[in-house]
């Protein structure tokens, strides 16, 4: 059974789309590595263990915004915390990125910060949500 607050998560709009821009932002970065260059040539020098979690991760990630999108999300994350953890994850990525992106804004052009992208309240919650939950241990 999902945790109440967790399945709050998944049944605000809102919340749902932060959670889907985190893990497409995350996906995204992956698929960057092999763009470049520099990206591919870093890809080949990790240990065969690390690419092989790289790669994992990045099947993860792909299935969890299949997830996201499909209509049997709830049975789906009702499997276990696995994908929680990658969503926690995704999420913390998603908003250090934004951090960085508007401090080099501020930096670079005199922009002030905004608090939409440094300070976004949605999600801001679901970290909040997710550093809570997804240290439980698997109920089943």
């Amino acid at each position: 059974m999902i945790n109440p607050e967790l399945l709050r998560l998944i049944e605000t709009n809102d919340t749902l789309d932060v959670l889907k821009d985190s893990v497409s932002y995350q996906l995204q970065k992956l698929n960057n590595v092999e763009k470049t260059n520099e990206g591919r040539d870093w890809y080949a020098e990790l240990p065969t263990i690390v690419r092989e979690k790289f790669d994992n991760y990045k099947v993860d990630y792909e299935r969890l915004s299949r997830i996201l999108e499909s209509d049997q999300m709830k049975d789906e994350m009702n499997k276990g915390y696995y994908y929680w953890r990658l969503l926690r994850s995704a999420c913390n990525t998603y908003r250090n990125d934004l951090k960085e992106y508007d401090l080099q804004l501020s930096q670079e052009f005199n922009l002030q910060e905004t608090k939409a992208i440094s300070e976004n309240e949605s999600l801001d919650e679901c970290i909040g949500v997710l550093e809570h939950h997804v240290v439980e241990t698997d109920p089943s």
